[in-house]
């Protein structure tokens, strides 16, 4: 190797390997960019991201175009996990930041990006589900730009989920799937309903299933009192409610949910009503920023996140 090259490839791996600062990351990570892409995946074109009134279709063209334009590279053809729901052909979208080499270890940072679609009932019929779950998408959409622009040791796979709110169809394909394919899965990151502060304040986040893990633990110790105690998840049986259980269950690895939505914060959730407007724009930003700087953090530091003794 020429040797101007190698100090090149030297100096850019040492410094993609140095700790984020949330600076940075705030510097990247910007309140408009997340203000355009959330009302984009809720506007009423999209007709509520339903796959039969093809507006889910839609909102995956959305999403692989900025893939593309953020050089995020498709995992399977056309980024397209494919299956079928109730005869329609449908897929998860599915992407890598860099290359996927089958020998590292993998993480799987996902939203689910459906919704339930339009309803006759009410003054408005179009159901825009801003904070479920456009909220958790441009999540997936901002953390996986800022991780594009550095090198990393692990595979990190972003996924945004079909199906979720008809039986989470679309991360049981990809959970057994992946399983099949031998994918050295570590540990899933999965975003639900964050657009709303919690009561108890701002940029706070609950994991469903916390006790499962350490991951409430290594969260905190990165971003002190990010992740508080829901008492209510379990009762809610939230864990198995969303996206991170068919992980759980396809490889028996920490595979869990962060959401502020704590069932009292929030009237809109499956109403007409769920639009950027009545979102909290400021704390989704600070929530996007604040899992920016622990995921790059567990990234650098090669954090294991394990699953406590059961």
């Amino acid at each position: 190797m020429n040797i101007y090259i190698l100090i090149l490839t030297l100096i850019f791996s040492s410094c993609s390997k140095e700790k984020k600062s949330l600076e940075e990351i705030k510097s990247q990570i910007k309140i408009n960019e997340t203000k355009n892409i959330i009302s984009i995946l809720s506007s009423d074109t999209l007709k509520g991201r339903d796959n039969k009134n093809r507006g889910y279709f839609k909102a995956a063209d959305y999403v692989i175009k900025y893939f593309k334009k953020n050089n995020i590279n498709p995992l399977y053809n056309g980024f397209k996990d494919i299956f079928y729901s109730d005869s329609i052909e449908s897929y998860n979208i599915v992407g890598t930041v860099g290359e996927f080499l089958n020998e590292r270890k993998t993480i799987l940072i996902g939203a689910h990006l459906d919704h339930i679609g339009v309803i006759d009932v009410g003054p408005d019929s179009i159901y825009n589900g801003a904070n479920d779950n456009a909220s958790g998408c441009v999540s997936v959409l901002q953390i996986g730009s800022f991780l594009s622009q550095f090198e990393w040791d692990y595979n990190i796979i972003l996924a945004l989920f079909a199906e979720e709110e008809k039986g989470l169809r679309g991360s049981y394909n990809l959970a057994n799937r992946m399983k099949k394919e031998s994918i050295n899965l570590e540990y899933v990151i999965n975003f639900e309903m964050i657009g709303k502060e919690m009561n108890i304040g701002t940029n706070k986040v609950y994991l469903t299933g916390h006790k499962i893990s350490n991951l409430a633990q290594e969260i905190n110790r990165v971003v002190p009192g990010f992740v508080t105690f829901f008492s209510k998840s379990a009762e809610f049986n939230l864990f198995q409610r969303s996206d991170n259980y068919p992980f759980y269950k396809a490889f028996d690895i920490p595979s869990q949910t962060l959401s502020s939505f704590d069932f009292e914060n929030y009237k809109y959730y499956h109403h007409f009503d769920d639009e950027v407007n009545n979102l909290n724009m400021e704390n989704l930003n600070e929530i996007i920023v604040s899992s920016a700087l622990f995921i790059s953090n567990f990234l650098n530091e090669k954090t294991k996140i394990t699953l406590n003794i059961r």
